[in-house]
Order: C-alpha cells, then structure tokens, then sequence
C-alpha cells in the first residue's frame, strides 16, 4: 500500500504478482466529520486512525510506503498589507496544514505497529526520479500531480471520479510502486519483514506456515 498523506490522503494497493493496471486507489479525508462539520487539530488524528485502520482490513497489505513528511516547517513569502505609504508589505508565513502532517502521520505509523504491518518512508524527491525517470519534469502549465495522473491513465489504471481525488490517489500509485526505495525505522522485526518482502523470503514463509 501506498500512502500520500495530506487532509485529504491518497492511498494505492498494488499486488506484486498482477499487472499495474490492477492497482487500486482512492483517497481519505480528514478535512470534516460525518456531519459536515470542519474536524479541528487533534480531532484529525484519529480520524485518520480509524479510516486507515479500515483499509488495512479490507486490503491487508503486507507492507505500507509513506511519502514521508518534512521534519520542519517551510516559510514562504506572502504579500500583505499596504502601508500608509502606499507600499505593500511582504511578510514570511507557512502553511498551516504542513504542520498536522506529522500528527496524521503518527496516528498511521501507530495502527501498523498495532496490526503488525510493517512501514517505511519515501521522500517525494526521491520516488519520483523512480517512478517517472531521471530527468522528468512535468510540462509546462502542469505538476508533479498532474504527471501522475497521465502516468496512471497511460497504465489503465482506474482512478476515482473527481481531479482533485485523482491528485492524491495518483501520487500514492507513484509511492505504492517504489515502495522498495523506502527507508525503515530502526525497529528490527520491521526491517527484517522489508527484507523477506525484497528478496521473497517472507512469501515462502507465509507459503510453509
């Protein structure tokens, strides 16, 4: 499984032994609960919990890639006010929703200890060199999301129905395929599953079990 995790999380299943066109994928969304209302910060972790405790059971994946998330907060430049001279001000921000990621992110992690799922994290800057290739850039007027996207439909892969749906669960395709590149925590069982996964050892002790 695949994971893009966002308030609205991208998420993609891949059984090795099938063709690519026999991925599946959809996205999660923590942004509200049940009743429409907007879920605030400590109420999206677990949220996320539960719908992704939901699709461990109805997949059962034996492995999980994460795009990993960055470990400190960017600042950007935002135009602000205009002054008294007229002159409008320039002011440092970041972006809010960057913040809850390591929350969201957390409440994964956890589940899959729990289950006995083990995990691993990829940068989106070092999936994407594998999954599109050295030196691809999407074209101009487009994004990475947008490159995913004409990725999974030139592979017949079926993607949800709306295109912001399809942003996110194209990505988690990326991801879910280079789940081999990932990085495992220092937990031992767990870097000795992603070791019977690479080299297909774990496959023939399930098969004798």
């Amino acid at each position: 499984m695949g994971l893009d995790l966002a308030t609205r999380s991208g998420w993609a299943v891949r059984d090795s032994k099938k063709h690519r066109a026999s991925i599946r994928c959809g996205t999660f969304s923590v942004a509200e609960n049940n009743d429409g209302n907007k879920l605030e910060w400590e109420a999206k972790y677990p949220v996320a919990a539960n719908l992704f405790y939901r699709l461990l059971k109805e997949h059962n994946p034996d492995f999980v890639a994460i795009e990993r998330p960055e470990h400190g907060v960017r600042q950007f430049k935002k135009k602000g006010k205009v002054d008294l001279t007229g002159k409008e001000e320039t002011i440092s921000t970041i972006n809010p929703a960057a913040l809850q990621l390591t929350g969201i992110f957390g409440a994964i992690s956890a589940v899959c200890q729990i289950r006995g799922i083990a995990f691993g994290t990829i940068a989106a800057v070092s999936w994407r060199p594998v999954y599109f290739g050295k030196g691809v850039k999407p074209p101009e007027g487009k994004d990475w999301k947008d490159l995913a996207i004409d990725y999974a439909q030139r592979e017949s892969i079926g993607l949800p129905s709306t295109k912001a749906e399809q942003r996110d669960a194209a990505e988690a395709i990326g991801i879910c395929t280079c789940w081999h590149n990932c990085a495992i925590p220092e937990i031992k069982w767990m870097q000795q599953r992603f070791m019977d996964l690479r080299t297909g050892a774990f496959e023939a002790k399930r098969s004798a079990a």
